[in-house]
């Protein structure tokens, strides 16, 4: 029995890992085959030899996928000044881009303080699925099942898809209740929004090559219960397509990795899954062409729209921060307060926007009856606090009332339990 190591470059997720292990493992004399992404590398055991010829088809394999076998890893490696240097150059070149594009009414304004809409969502599944996603579920699917251009792997195919669909609505559900768990406590809401954002962009300075946050993610172990599941499947995978396909979410690329820490972040069951749904959805088209498509990888400006999938990540985690920063308030109009029965009657509504209005001016030692109209009260709108007057609550759509009497002059701040939406009412 002999072993060798061999540099493959361009791993960078576990199923880069699992797609390696099985191109060498289609050599007859090959005995076991151990990919490691983090360095590179795969140490093959093998009998005989493994000849030249041998090399190059598996070589040829790799290649559609992005991969490559190298002498060495330091042969065309980037220097750091490069990399952030080309990552500015696309991060100037995006907002130039899209501020021409909001001017000329291409595109809708990106309001980040209500998130990403279901069709930017889906937008970014497409996108996806031309980069990171064709990568490591593309080249799961063409490794198991089949290519699509045979008739017979059309419904494969389908099932494949639809089990991504429906593991992602699942899984996506789980992390929104982790979130709204979170969120509920105020104490924890602000380190969970903090969190999120900034692995968010630690995910595309990862994908940039700037830092080496792959190596301390939490995803990297579902790779092992993936291959516990793999083998059984595989006995015939045309039947078992869809569980393959479901079993997908536990190989995420870096893209993939972002927006599940954008639905935990969004702290709603039911939003996150259909974020999560909607991102699958959305990386379906290219998946289902993957059998035409996956020579894009071996186009020479792939690695350049890599670099600007890794920036894109790196601008939402950044808008998704900047929300902590203070924002315009809405001031009430005269006749949104008035006195009824000695009690000072308050009227806000909370929308995907936030709250309107979100200043309000109020007389020390009366009652204060607050009347809140949840009109969108998903995700962390609906976690309201009050930190000076002991409030927290969870905000129902239709009508919510407060009651309070404050009984000094000041300033009180109210937001929702992230502090993504906040507003004052000042005591005269």
């Amino acid at each position: 029995m002999n072993k060798k190591t061999f540099f493959i470059k361009g791993m960078h997720c576990p199923s880069c890992e699992i797609l390696v292990n099985d191109k060498f493992s289609q050599l007859k004399n090959v005995q076991a085959v151990k990919a490691d992404y983090k360095t590179q590398k795969a140490q093959v055991q093998f009998s005989g030899n493994l000849s030249k010829r041998d090399i190059e088809i598996i070589d040829g394999q790799l290649k559609p996928f992005g991969y490559r076998i190298v002498d060495k890893l330091d042969q065309e490696t980037e220097s750091l000044g490069k990399k952030i240097v080309d990552g500015a150059s696309i991060a100037i070149i995006l907002f130039v881009v899209y501020f021409f594009a909001q001017e000329l009414n291409l595109i809708p304004k990106f309001n980040t303080s209500s998130g990403l809409s279901l069709f930017t969502v889906f937008v970014l599944g497409l996108v996806a699925s031309t980069s990171t996603c064709m990568a490591t579920s593309g080249a799961l699917y063409l490794s198991k099942v089949g290519r699509l251009n045979k008739s017979t792997n059309l419904v494969p195919g389908i099932f494949f898809n639809f089990g991504r669909i429906v593991s992602y609505g699942t899984f996506g559900f789980v992390f929104g209740l982790i979130g709204q768990t979170i969120s509920i406590n105020y104490q924890l809401s602000f380190l969970l929004t903090t969190v999120v954002s900034i692995a968010m962009m630690l995910v595309g300075l990862d994908m940039l090559g700037i830092v080496q946050f792959s190596t301390l993610s939490l995803f990297s172990f579902t790779k092992d219960i993936f291959q516990k599941i793999e083998q059984p499947l595989l006995k015939n995978p045309q039947k078992t397509s869809f569980f393959l396909g479901a079993g997908t979410y536990l190989l995420p690329c870096g893209f993939t990795q972002a927006v599940q820490l954008y639905a935990l972040g969004l702290a709603s069951p039911v939003k996150s899954s259909i974020t999560m749904m909607i991102f699958a959805l959305g990386t379906t088209p290219v998946l289902m062409a993957i059998g035409y498509l996956s020579t894009l990888t071996q186009s020479r400006h792939y690695r350049v729209f890599q670099k600007a999938i890794a920036v894109l990540i790196i601008m939402i985690g950044v808008f998704s921060l900047s929300n902590f920063l203070p924002k315009k308030q809405t001031v009430a109009n005269k006749t949104n307060i008035q006195i009824e029965n000695g009690v000072q009657v308050v009227r806000m509504d909370v929308d995907s926007s936030g709250y309107s209005p979100s200043f309000f001016t109020v007389k020390k030692g009366i009652p204060v009856r607050w009347l809140i109209n949840g009109k969108n009260v998903y995700g962390c709108q609906a976690a309201f606090i009050v930190p000076a007057l002991g409030i927290q609550k969870t905000l129902e759509p239709g009508e919510n009332v407060i009651k309070f009497t404050a009984n000094k002059i000041g300033t009180i701040g109210f937001s929702c339990s992230m502090g993504m939406y906040r507003g004052e009412i000042e005591v005269i």
